[in-house]
């Protein structure tokens, strides 16, 4: 009766065993990751740009300030610019001021009257144009220039496809050198990278003396150049 009840304790501690090591085996997995990147040339270009005036009396300043920013958006939109592609980013009004050492007090000094917008030029070989049209109307600082791509749905498949095809390549290796076979993917996540590359321009900040400088001023060169699409994967496979 003893000897019975020994070899059944021995066959449950046998099996119980076997379960433990299949447990470990399944959960055998190997995570790897992947990059694939596609460049695409740019056909859109993004300008801020913003009219700053500045002067005694508040109302006035602003007075002004609207008068030349409603110059600037007429100017672009008479250039086949749509009015939906233009907008206002910022919109500040504030009095300067300093530290006067003599008095020990703070000085209150202009009123400064910022209006920032946002141009979308889909003509990316108009950018130029838009530039000094926008800076001869009334502008008087450009804040930046940055390209875009319309349809990027196409370039982020191709993108996608050799991340996953890299990060399969690296689990087959990495499953390879330890003796296993790949299984099936168990998880996957991606990650999306879009780099437009910003234009540095000889007017990063136009501060025009009259509006003669900027008429007899050569044009703006912009060349829109490319912009790359990058998607990155993890993803976790099983090993049998």
């Amino acid at each position: 009766m003893k000897k019975s009840i020994i070899s059944i304790l021995a066959a449950t501690v046998l099996l119980s065993s076997c379960s433990i090591q299949q447990d470990n085996y399944a959960k055998r997995t190997v995570s790897v990751s992947g990059t694939g990147s596609v460049t695409v040339e740019a056909d859109t270009a993004t300008i801020i740009l913003s009219v700053i005036t500045t002067g005694k009396d508040v109302a006035e300043t602003s007075a002004e300030n609207a008068k030349k920013m409603t110059a600037v958006q007429d100017a672009v939109k008479a250039k086949g610019i749509q009015k939906e592609c233009i907008s206002t980013q910022n919109y500040s009004v504030y009095q300067e001021s300093h530290y006067d050492n003599k008095s020990g007090k703070q000085v209150y000094d202009d009123y400064r009257v910022t209006n920032q917008v946002k141009i979308l030029v889909k003509k990316i070989n108009m950018a130029g144009e838009i530039i000094d049209l926008a800076l001869k109307s009334g502008a008087n600082q450009l804040s930046s220039l940055t390209y875009g791509v319309t349809d990027t749905e196409i370039a982020k498949k191709q993108a996608r496809s050799l991340a996953i095809a890299q990060a399969q390549e690296s689990a087959n290796l990495l499953a390879g050198a330890s003796g296993a076979k790949l299984g099936k993917v168990l998880s996957i996540s991606e990650h999306a990278d879009y780099a437009y590359p910003r234009a540095r321009l000889m007017k990063t900040s136009a501060v025009a003396a009259n509006d003669m400088a900027i008429e007899e001023a050569a044009p703006t060169p912009i060349s829109g150049g490319s912009s790359t699409i990058t998607i990155s994967v993890d993803a976790v496979y099983q090993l049998r």
